[in-house]
């Protein structure tokens, strides 16, 4: 499954999803990984899947700039394995889709 961004543009969001709230039910932290400024959230659906969604400033390592509302998102399957590739520069609306995608699996 490869869900990603506008900037690489290998998913397209429809528009019916633009407006689901499921980003809302992401609990943002300070990074695990002590990258200062950034955050990190983790979600695990009742499916057992579940999405890691990070952000961080400008030229930090992430693919995913928190001035620009950009993020980085891993998804893992029930088995604890990633999907692919982490996804960059993904959107809130589009992280939504792909939430709502995850939750219908």
């Amino acid at each position: 499954m490869v869900l990603s961004s506008t900037k690489t543009s290998k998913f397209k969001v429809p528009d019916s999803f633009l407006n689901l709230p499921m980003f809302d039910l992401l609990n943002f932290h300070h990074h695990l990984n002590g990258i200062p400024g950034a955050i990190a959230a983790r979600h695990k659906f009742s499916n057992d899947w579940e999405i890691s969604v990070v952000a961080g400033p400008p030229n930090c390592g992430l693919y995913g700039n928190i001035n620009e509302n950009t993020y980085e998102v891993a998804i893992f399957r029930p088995n604890g394995n990633m999907t692919e590739d982490v996804s960059g520069w993904n959107t809130k609306e589009e992280i939504s889709a792909m939430m709502w995608v995850i939750s219908q699996f």
